[in-house]
């Protein structure tokens, strides 16, 4: 299991190994979610793609808010 990365700020770039062990899902899910536009895209560095921690967080908190705007209809 790697190391979590304790020191990091909003504007830090994080990889797609990073978002899968957050989220618990696929690479291939976020590369589906990407090329039908739901999830920011890369920034490519050489061969490598990287996200800002920011985007990748203001993703993750839209889905959580969408979840408590359901549950509260219910």
């Amino acid at each position: 299991m790697p190391k979590a990365r304790t020191n990091l700020s909003v504007d830090s770039l994080i990889d797609l190994k990073y978002i899968t062990n957050d989220s618990g899902f696929t690479a291939k899910y976020f590369y589906s979610l990407i090329k039908r536009g739901e999830f920011p895209i890369p920034i490519k560095l050489g061969r490598s793609s990287r996200w800002l921690l920011k985007d990748y967080s203001e993703w993750k908190a839209r889905h959580i808010m969408r979840r408590d705007a359901r549950e509260r209809l219910r």
